[in-house]
């Protein structure tokens, strides 16, 4: 984290209020159970908006100052190191801007299929999908030498001067630490596991346990290793700043400790509702439930002053001096799109379309382009259907940032297939020949009654006009053959 940071990477913030962080990091995932594959899950749907960052605070090296390259892709997690940025794009590669004096802004070629972010000081993490690690920038102590053989990573962080990654196994959670170790913030506790989190700071570390409770170990010059009692249980969260540390509890409320000589761990008293958090050196930053963010501590270059245009936040990050946040700002996106349907009439169907983006989607459904009265949710029920439903049928989905229409999807009604009655007196010889009685008719067309004598040659014995319901026909030849047989069509 940057210098300081331990909890640098950006903090995903799912659609929904589930709070157990799964890792790390400067990133928050907020999901109930420990399930390091939902990690990708969550990222994916973002793959389909549209994203702006925003950065405020310190520019003194153009860390604030987003690059164009990022207003044609989605931002899906950002995280700032001490004068630079990091952003993780939907096509999973790293786009990197500010303070380059540790090549900490090259980001390596052919870096792609990254799922996790983080920023050290003056280095950088990623995770990659095969569970594997990429660092680069300043290594003076190690922090970008990666462990060989470092496999089955779920969660990354970095710290001032050193690494930490999360290892999941099939039956376990373990820390693994690399980098300066001066302050033993490398020395993992003995008997560490069950680890859902993990979050490095300027020179100390923290881990979440499985069971809610938090670990500290490394630099305790102002307790910042110190775990307060009171976080013995019931914490969902975990970040870092250079000296202090912060935890989110299950209740919403956030505890902090640690370095408080500017103001960063004078949580705010009426601070409550919280879903995710980060840190920066010496701010805190804390979304709530209600969307609104909310920051203190150090504000000398402003970072703590959250624009006020800051809405429908899916990801934040505290950098050195400067703040960071992932708005989704896009019109609705389609999922799904409705599907050709083939039905029978007197049948019901439903249409469906499976859409995103910021709230509060509108839908309105269409008939060959013009609205349906009433169809303004998600789905399109149609009860007994007939003839005249049948064609092209689609959503209009809006919100504030725009609208997107779906695909037209053809509807295709079949009358039920007109069948002979089987039993009498529908069907029986009378005086004048063979009686026969067709039913489901639907006056597609002219009835036309074709007879055969071998089930092969076909021919054509009686045609009527278009008829609804039931027709009767007698055939007066039947009494002069040994055997006929029948069949019908509407034309």
């Amino acid at each position: 984290m940057t210098y300081k940071l331990a909890s640098r990477i950006s903090n995903f913030i799912p659609a929904h209020n589930d709070s157990r962080v799964i890792c790390s990091g400067r990133l928050l995932f907020c999901f109930r159970y420990f399930l390091p594959i939902l990690v990708c899950v969550a990222l994916s749907w973002q793959a389909q908006a549209f994203t702006s960052v925003v950065a405020w605070g310190n520019n003194a090296e153009g860390e604030t100052n987003i690059p164009p390259a990022l207003t044609n892709l989605v931002a899906a997690a950002i995280a700032g190191g001490e004068l630079h940025s990091l952003a993780m794009t939907s096509n999973h590669t790293v786009i990197a801007w500010g303070d380059n004096t540790h090549q900490q802004t090259n980001v390596p070629p052919g870096l792609t299929n990254i799922i996790l972010i983080a920023a050290g000081e003056f280095h950088n993490l990623a995770l990659r999908s095969n569970s594997t690690v990429v660092a680069w920038g300043y290594n003076n102590s190690g922090q970008t030498n990666v462990p060989a053989n470092l496999t089955n990573i779920v969660g990354i962080a970095g710290g001032g001067f050193h690494s930490l990654a999360l290892k999941r196994t099939s039956s376990n959670a373990t820390v693994i630490a690399w980098g300066d170790n001066s302050q033993l913030q490398t020395n993992v506790p003995a008997g560490l596991t069950n680890v859902m989190a993990i979050a490095a700071g300027g020179f100390h570390s923290l881990a979440l346990r499985s069971n809610s409770t938090v670990v500290a170990w490394g630099n305790d010059l102002y307790g910042q290793s110190d775990v307060p009692t009171g976080l013995l249980s019931n914490v969902t969260a975990i970040a870092c700043g250079k000296y202090h540390s912060l935890a989110l509890k299950t209740n919403g409320t956030v505890v902090a400790w640690g370095d408080g000589s500017q103001g960063q761990t004078n949580v705010p008293p009426d601070l409550t509702n919280v879903v995710a958090i980060a840190a920066g050196e010496y701010h805190c930053l804390a979304l709530r439930s209600n969307n609104t963010l909310v920051i203190w501590g150090n504000n000398v270059y402003g970072q703590t002053n959250a624009p006020a245009s800051l809405t429908n936040i899916i990801a934040f990050a505290g950098g050195g001096y400067h703040s960071l946040a992932v708005l989704n700002d896009s019109p609705p996106f389609i999922i799904n799109q409705p599907t050709n349907q083939t039905t029978t009439n007197s049948l019901n169907i439903l249409l469906a379309v499976t859409a995103a983006g910021p709230p509060t989607l509108h839908y309105q459904w269409q008939f060959k382009s013009n609205n349906i009265s009433g169809a303004t949710n998600f789905s399109l029920s149609l009860t007994n259907v007939q003839f005249t439903n049948a064609g092209s049928y689609r959503v209009i989905i809006t919100n504030g940032f725009g609208s997107i229409t779906s695909s037209n999807a053809l509807l295709t009604v079949l009358p039920h297939p007109s069948q002979f009655a089987t039993l009498p007196p529908a069907l029986q010889f009378t005086n004048t020949g063979f009686m026969l009685q067709l039913t489901n008719l639907f006056a597609h067309g002219p009835v036309i009654i074709y007879a055969s004598t071998n089930l092969i040659n076909w021919q054509p014995i009686f045609t009527n006009l278009p008829v609804t319901g039931s027709f009767q026909f007698i055939d007066t030849e039947a009494t002069n053959l040994p055997f006929r047989f029948y069949r019908a069509a509407e034309q």
